[in-house]
């Protein structure tokens, strides 16, 4: 799990910037929302221009680096903060494997090729390669054996753990290469405000119409008593329609292609269907971006709670939506707001003490939580 993350000179991010996922209170409600004394899911508020996107890219760039799954660069251009007087971004996750605290540091320049890498394990310093000049040092007892000239010859794009996992078939399990790298190839990030932007978890594009298809008659009852359960009550059925097939929506006199006549939130649901049923049990960390951008707050509610009931995978949401914020659903240390580079809870971000019959929303539209 992921207990801390900072980044620096990325985006908007003029000064380091910290999210501290250990930071959590003694409430007695919604304690499943906290796993192994880290938060596990979180809901994100913050004003337009804020960052809260831009951390969700910062987060996932560990993906680009250590998986070979799908990223999109096009988000990542010009990524260097343009006040700060740095000449490199910088990025420290630290992580909890099974007890032990794995810290990975990396930093890149402008045109996003590594300059140097770093991996502790509980404080000490295990793992070190520069880029610059190709100085390698390692303390892991997996790696006395490992053929250094192999770097020699590498893609100078490509991340040296990354090349190290790949070579090396029988890292024990618990090899912080190892661990990271799995964890950075189960990530997810995903967005439907332009349309399927997503990053991770798969190394290419597919229909996720065909995908439900795919899932032949089962599947799609399914994904009809979803669409139900949100308050859209279609019929399904999966029928031929020029060189292919599609799922239809059966009417009393016709039928249509679903996506066809399917409006904007109801297409952003079946794309959150989608994420849901592809990565299934395959998520460690999941980004969801303006999640309900489109969705009514009933709507909005009954999707965030199909993610909280999940505690296989850690979560970050980010919202506008002041309806959420309620005791009834969350807790107020699981409830984050991102501003002028700093990220605090509803709890840290008041001198009150909050207990579960405060109105969070009320608090949060009065400005209390600044």
């Amino acid at each position: 799990m992921l207990k801390k993350f900072t980044v620096n000179a990325f985006k908007n991010f003029s000064n380091a910037c910290s999210l501290d996922l250990t930071k959590i209170r003694d409430y007695d409600f919604n304690k499943q929302l906290i796993k192994n004394g880290i938060i596990n899911k979180v809901l994100l508020y913050g004003k337009n221009g804020s960052g809260k996107s831009n951390l969700g890219l910062a987060i996932m760039d560990i993906s680009i680096h250590l998986s070979d799954n799908q990223r999109n660069m096009n988000l990542y251009s010009f990524s260097l903060n343009g006040d700060s007087s740095l000449n490199r971004m910088t990025f420290e996750y630290i992580f909890d494997f099974n007890g032990k605290e794995v810290t990975y540091r990396y930093s890149k320049n402008e045109m996003m090729m590594l300059l140097d890498e770093q991996i502790a394990v509980n404080g000490k310093i295990v793992f070190e390669y520069n880029y610059q000049n190709n100085a390698f040092q390692t303390k892991l007892p997996e790696l006395e054996t490992f053929n250094q000239e192999l770097l020699i010859r590498r893609n100078l794009n490509t991340s040296v753990i990354k090349m190290i996992y790949g070579y090396s078939s029988s890292l024990p399990n618990d090899s912080p290469i190892k661990n990271l790298c799995e964890f950075a190839n189960n990530m997810l990030w995903f967005r439907s405000l332009m349309g399927n932007q997503f990053m991770g978890n798969i190394n290419q594009v597919e229909d996720f119409e065909q995908f439900i298809i795919g899932l032949g008659d089962k599947g799609l009852k399914d994904f009809e008593k979803f669409l139900s359960d949100c308050g859209l009550n279609y019929k399904l059925k999966i029928d031929e329609f020029g060189m292919g097939r599609r799922v239809f929506a059966v009417f009393k006199n016709r039928q249509y292609p679903l996506i066809s006549i399917a409006s904007t939130g109801t297409k952003s649901l079946w794309l959150f269907y989608y994420w849901m049923k592809r990565c299934d049990g395959h998520i460690s960390f999941l980004f969801l971006d303006e999640f309900d951008a489109f969705y009514h707050s009933s709507l909005s509610l009954k999707v965030l709670q199909t993610i909280l009931f999940q505690d296989s995978f850690q979560s970050i949401i980010t919202t506008h939506n002041t309806y959420l914020a309620d005791n009834s659903i969350m807790r107020p240390d699981c409830y984050l707001i991102i501003k002028d580079n700093e990220i605090k809870s509803f709890a840290d971000r008041t001198t009150k003490t909050i207990r579960e019959g405060n109105n969070l929303e009320k608090m949060m539209l009065s400005e209390e939580f600044e």
